[in-house]
Formats: structure tokens, sequence, C-alpha cells
């Protein structure tokens, strides 16, 4: 026994320094956020902490959600699965839908890294109905995908039988019934209407999500590195800015994009350029309160001992329209809708600086896996953007592409470093967003851009050829099989008598 006491406590060093030198790894996700507001590219937007983040990270200027519309971009990040794969198949969002937890490793490829894994706020993967009949409870599916530790907070509570966490803390302060009839009342009459919420922001639904994930924080051994995932509701309409976040901004001083129309009509509201600003400036309210909790987050890493060395990854899962062509919320292929904020700040290993190569939004979880020398399972179509991120590479895949629709002929777009390219129910698009960033002028029936159009409709059919589960792929015949075993010479090898091979 006294022989072997060296060797334990050298594979117990060996066990902490492995330990050490992972990353804690943040991934914050928001809902529903433009890429056209961020504070990097938009100075009327009032975001210090991700700013200064992104400023120390990789920002890539050119991420797609894999889909525009909630469940089946969040359900792709799980997987790293396109929505048309086997398996998936999930273009929108969808009333009896969960994946099978085969196909969702995300979480366990990076808990064998030997990371704690936890996510804390909306998750979005599946329906109610359909874990019942599956897995009887969501703590057997939370499980079987990897998770540590779950608190899955849905949109804000729109009724008093609300269970999460977000309403037991509206009970406790007694302001359920208060918060439940402001949101029924909202989402009958319409979301979009801007004014402040009932709470103030302390028992405002992200301020409360993120209580939790700094409580999680807090609580976690500091020997052990952690992912931790928190999905924040904001700026997710309805557009109910708590507090003084309601005020922040000044319609009348903020600018719209030249997209914008001066007039259009939404779900019978007249709306203009005036009443458009009105909408935006809270929606800005709700982005600044998202960023405040990111600072929050930042600070407990910092008390932990570990933020100079975290992996850190921002995104959204879709887009929001916000007026541009004529169109509120999200579902269309503009950039408003389908392009997502992303950027990757990892000190000492990922360059500071900007990317314009096509990304995913889902490529987040091969990035996690690769930078705490996990092991990503096999058949996965998101790609590590380390190699970009830190320089070994200029891009990791030809075009980011998304896909929606719940009636054929299913609509998909496909973007290049240049060009956007999609066809939907009735025709196909063409903008060239080197020169028209505002997609103000289709390109499909240009002539001049035929040669282009058929291009892009190229990329987009490899691309299809090429992302497709193959379940046959790795496949050997019998024959080859057998000449394999023979060369080998395992046991149980059938020899044929007078014969060096087996035969054709």
């Amino acid at each position: 026994m006294k022989a072997l006491l060296p060797l334990i406590c050298l594979l117990t060093v060996s066990a902490a320094v492995m330990a050490a030198e992972k990353p804690d790894v943040l991934v914050i996700i928001a809902d529903q956020w433009s890429p056209r507001f961020v504070s990097w590219d938009n100075p009327q937007v009032r975001t210090p902490h991700l700013d200064r983040l992104a400023k120390e990270g990789m920002i890539f200027d050119a991420c797609y959600t894999t889909s525009p519309v909630c469940m089946p971009a969040r359900v792709s990040l799980l997987t790293g699965l396109y929505p048309h794969n086997a398996g998936h198949s999930l273009w929108g969002n969808a009333q009896n839908y969960a994946p099978d937890p085969a196909d969702a490793p995300m979480f366990r490829d990076i808990q064998r890294a030997g990371l704690t894994t936890a996510q804390i706020g909306k998750t979005h993967w599946f329906s109610a109905g359909s874990i019942r009949e599956k897995f009887g409870n969501a703590r057997e599916f939370f499980s079987a995908v990897g998770l540590d530790h779950v608190e899955d907070i849905s949109g804000p509570p729109d009724s008093v039988n609300a269970r999460d966490a977000y309403a037991r803390h509206l009970q406790k302060q007694g302001l359920l019934e208060k918060v439940a009839g402001d949101l029924h009342d909202r989402y009958v009459k319409w979301e979009f209407e801007p004014r402040a919420s009932v709470v103030q922001p302390p028992d405002y639904h992200d301020f409360v999500t993120t209580g939790l994930a700094v409580d999680f924080i807090k609580a976690q051994p500091k020997g052990k590195p952690l992912c931790l995932v928190v999905s924040l509701h904001s700026p997710h309409p309805p557009l109910d800015a708590p507090g003084d976040y309601a005020t922040m901004y000044d319609p009348e001083k903020l600018t719209l994009p030249a997209n914008v129309p001066e007039k259009y009509l939404r779900e019978g509201h007249a709306m203009n350029h005036a009443s458009t600003r009105r909408l935006l400036a809270n929606y800005l309210g709700k982005i600044s309160l998202v960023d405040d909790n990111v600072g929050r987050l930042a600070e407990a890493l910092k008390a932990r001992g570990t933020w100079e060395q975290a992996l850190v990854c921002f995104t959204s899962d879709h887009g929001e329209m916000m007026g541009s062509h004529g169109h509120l919320t999200k579902g269309r292929f503009y950039e408003e809708s389908a392009r997502v904020p992303l950027f990757v700040r990892w000190p000492g290993h990922v360059k500071a600086g900007r990317s314009k190569t096509p990304v995913q939004m889902m490529d987040v979880y091969p990035t996690i896996v690769e930078a705490v020398g996990g092991e990503l399972s096999p058949g996965r179509f998101a790609r590590s953007l380390l190699p970009v991120a830190t320089g070994r590479k200029e891009r990791v895949r030809p075009v980011a592409v998304s896909e929606i629709g719940n009636t054929p002929p299913l609509r998909i777009m496909a973007r290049d470093e240049r060009f956007k390219y999609w066809a939907d129910e009735q025709r196909e698009y063409l903008f060239d967003l080197e020169n028209d960033p505002l997609e103000q002028q289709d390109l499909a029936g240009v002539p001049e851009h035929l040669e282009t159009l058929n291009r892009m409709r190229e990329k987009l059919l490899v691309h299809l050829r090429t992302t497709q589960v193959n379940a046959a792929e790795g496949y050997k015949n019998k024959v080859q099989r057998m000449r394999e075993a023979e060369a080998d010479g395992k046991p149980g090898a059938r020899k044929k008598k007078g014969k060096s091979k087996p035969e054709e």
C-alpha cells in the first residue's frame, strides 16, 4: 500500500492540474436580438459590458441561426444538426416535439471533458406533452442530455398555474397574479405595445434568472470547471422593459435603418417612423437590461477567480425585424431576423478582431468542446470556431444556412461571404450584402446576375448533399471485413482450405 501512495498522489495531482487547465465556460443566449442593435456597430445602443467583452474577443459578423424561430434554433445548438437532418426535422416551433437525447450530445460531450454542466433560463427544446409521453418528466430528459443542473424558466408566466422558478419568486413576493394578468393582457391585445412592466427590475424575469445563475456559480467547487448556459428572455416581446429601462432611450433621438418604410401595417396596427421608434426605445431598454445582467455574471466569475481564463460566448437564437421591410417579429431570412450577434472571448487563446466568414449559431457547441479538450460526438454538422478565432483558418464552412416552414415547399437560405440567396413558397431572392447590406435591391430577376444566382443555387445544393445524416457511413462489405479479419489474424477468422483469401 505504501508503494502505491506516490502513484495515487501523482494521479490526484495530475487530475487537479488537468482540471485547472480547462476554462470555465459561460454561454449567454439572448432571445430575439437583432444584429442591427449591437453597440460595436450602432453607437445609439448602450451595452458597455457586452461591448467590452466583444472587443476582448472575436466578433463574427456573419453568424446565422439555423432557423429564424426559437425552438429549432435552440435544438440545433443542443444537437449540432440542421433542422433538415433525420432525427431532428424541426423546421419551426412545434407543439408536440422533443429531440431524442441520443441526437442531443452537447452537454454530454462537455460533461465527459470533466466540466459541471448547467443551463439556467429558457430551454425551449420540447413541448411538455411530448416529454410526459417519452420520459415521464422533464428531469429525466435533462439528465439524459447531460445536464448536472437545470432551472428551466420559460417565457414570462402568463397564468397563475406557472410552476417554474420565476413564478415561485413572484408568488413569494405576492406579484404572480399581477404579472400574469398584465402579460395576458399584452399577448391578447398586442405584445409589441411599448409600456413599462408592472414590476421593478429586481422582480423582472431576466434579473431573477440571472440571480439564480449567480447563485449557481457561487455554489460550485473551485477545483472543478463549469459550463453554464444562461438563457435570457429579453429583448423578446412583450415590450415591457421595467423601471428606468423603459425610459432609458428617448424615441425622438433614435434613428432607424433606411429599410424601415415610412408607413406599414402590422396586425391591424398602422405603423410609421414615430411609432416604430417608440417600439425600438423599449426594445433597446430590454437590451441594456440584458447587458447589466451580463455584468452580474462577469462579477460572479471574477469572485470565483476564473474570469481571466474564462471562455465566454454571447449570441441569440434569432433576430427581430423591428420595422425593417415593413415587418415585426422574426421568421424571415432578412438580416434582421436570420442573422444573430456572436462573439467568442477567451483571453490568451482567441484573437481580438472581427471575422466576416459565414458561421452558424450552433457552432458554439463544438467551439466549447474543443476549448475544454473534449471529443465531439460523431455525425455533427456544427463546426468549432476556434480555428478562425485563433487565426489558424479563415473559414470553417463555405456557406451558412437557415431553414423554416411548416408546409411544403419549405423555405431555405444560403449566405456565402458576399451574397445571400433564398427561396420561399413562391420565388427566389438574391442580395449582394457587400454593396446592399440593407437588402433593398433584389437581384434574383436581374439578367446580369444569373450566373451568381446559379452559383448560389449550386452552393446550397452541395450543402444539402453534404449535411445529410448517413447511417451507412463507414460501412464495409462482408468481403472486406473477412479479408481484414484474415490479415489481422483475429481469433475466429475462418480460413478456407486451399485458398489464401475468401471468395468474392
